[in-house]
């Protein structure tokens, strides 16, 4: 009997966006904190500033385009691996939405701060 994987199209719906001080919850980086960079909701992934570190090689483009070395570059991690940290509390909480007079809101699940508002652009 065979597997069948199906495709789903879309973004997810991330609680987690540019700016969050998050902390990573598996993995070889576990337990460390830092803050997102870069937000990918389709592939499900984000960049944390200083973890996932990875060397990559590089060629010397034509004409010295680009130089040649290693460089040390962010790594995409899983969302799913992520945990938002609140500022008030500092430790790892859950995100919750709230309606009040300014719209909905992105709250701390422990002690309801209100989390910063979202930087524009992904």
């Amino acid at each position: 009997m065979a597997i069948v994987l199906v495709a789903r199209p879309g973004a997810l719906k991330t609680k987690i966006v540019k700016g969050d001080m998050v902390m990573i919850r598996r993995g070889k980086e576990k337990g460390k904190r830092g803050t997102v960079k870069a937000v990918f909701p389709k592939a499900g992934l984000a960049t944390v500033e200083g973890l996932n570190v990875v060397k990559r090689h590089s060629k010397q483009g034509f004409g010295g385009a680009k130089s040649a070395g290693i460089y040390e570059k962010e790594s995409p991690v899983p969302i799913s691996a992520l945990q938002y940290v609140c500022a008030k509390c500092d430790i790892p909480v859950r995100i919750k939405y709230k309606t009040g007079p300014q719209g909905k809101q992105r709250v701390c699940g422990h002690c309801a701060e209100p989390a910063p508002e979202p930087l524009k652009g992904r």
